[in-house]
């Protein structure tokens, strides 16, 4: 199935809506390929998620990889990241306990690539 390739001004979702955070992309996009003319980013994506919140651990960071779901579509020899793809490995939080101690506690989150940015070109 074809899902819109994701580029540098795509936006994230918890696929848990209880959670939140803001989350910061620290790989670069392609600067050789684009969709809907900006950069377009690739499997094992780097991020960094700050200020996370389970709905009960505050203050929150952790940091993981979106992977790619595309078989074939790829940019400088990498899968393209498309719509709906996520971390396969969960994200380990770490933040504010709300009743200490221990001072801090964990949970595990999933990000979701929520809009990728483009509504033009696709990849299967």
């Amino acid at each position: 199935m074809s899902e819109f390739i994701a580029n540098n001004s795509m936006t994230f979702k918890f696929e848990n809506p209880a959670h939140s955070g803001t989350v910061t992309i620290t790989t670069p996009a392609s600067t050789k390929v684009k969709a809907g003319g900006v950069g377009v980013h690739k499997d094992n994506m780097a991020i960094v998620i700050s200020n996370g919140s389970d709905g009960s651990i505050t203050n929150a960071t952790g940091s993981g990889v979106i992977n790619a779901t595309a078989q074939k579509a790829k940019a400088d020899g990498v899968l393209v990241l498309r719509e709906g793809d996520k971390n396969n490995i969960p994200i380990v939080m770490t933040g504010t306990n709300p009743s200490p101690p221990p001072p801090t506690s964990t949970y595990t989150t999933v990000v979701v690539i929520d809009d990728p940015g483009q509504d033009k070109v696709k990849a299967g």
